[in-house]
């Protein structure tokens, strides 16, 4: 099969990525306070193998191997800790012409705000994702038009996995163009802001410019009395 590029064809593939930390309670080892599992999935637990050939998940250094390499679903890891910290989950291709793609994932251990830890309630930190593929080869493009062949295996993680669906994707673009309408509003309101701030600077800048005409008129006319013709 060709290796040339399809001129003007682009296609996307939706996946999800994050993790999933639940905490142990009290009683708990002081460096084993959590067990978190970090991950690459199909929006609907579908079998990615298709066109990825592996995930490699870099973990913090502290611990035992911190590259982790999987070559098959799930593409997970799981391990116990106590603090967060930033991993690096990097894609790769079934075309090796494919260049990986890089994801930067924050594992959170803890609840948002003044929420207490729960053992019951796992904390989600998850993010929905489009793998965009800009003139794949003839090879990589029938895989992705041919697409998964089965579903991943069942996870015990799934029950506490986002839906993804229609409706998701509409709320998402809701939210980005209410986001960019107020961003909009904002800047509209720095720019009339600072608008009536140059003209009341420049007003003032008259103001002083017409009085040392004024001042400077004055000096120059010489009064009368003695010693002047």
């Amino acid at each position: 099969m060709s290796n040339e590029r399809q001129k003007g064809v682009v296609v996307s593939k939706a996946i999800a990525y994050g993790s999933v930390a639940t905490y142990l309670g009290r009683k708990s080892e002081e460096t084993k306070t959590h067990r978190w599992h970090i991950y690459v999935r199909g929006i609907e637990n579908e079998d990615l193998s298709y066109m990825i050939s592996k995930v490699v998940i870099s973990l913090h250094s502290s611990f035992a191997n911190p590259v982790r390499v999987l070559t098959e679903p799930p593409y997970e890891v799981s391990e116990y800790g106590w603090g967060e910290f930033e991993t690096r989950i990097q894609i790769h291709f079934q075309d090796p012409d494919e260049k990986p793609v890089d994801k930067i994932h924050m594992l959170v251990l803890y609840p948002p705000g003044n929420q207490i830890a729960s053992t019951k309630k796992p904390v989600v930190s998850e993010f929905y994702d489009e793998l965009v593929f800009n003139e794949p080869t003839e090879f990589m493009y029938k895989k992705l038009m041919t697409g998964p062949e089965k579903q991943a295996p069942p996870n015990p993680l799934q029950e506490h996995w986002p839906v993804y669906s229609e409706a998701h994707d509409l709320k998402l673009l809701a939210d980005a163009d209410a986001f960019l309408t107020r961003e909009l509003a904002t800047v509209k309101a720095l720019f009339v802001e600072a608008d009536v701030e140059a003209k009341e600077l420049k007003e003032k800048l008259q103001q002083v410019q017409s009085q040392l005409v004024l001042k400077k008129a004055s000096s120059s006319v010489k009064p009368a009395g003695p010693g002047y013709p």
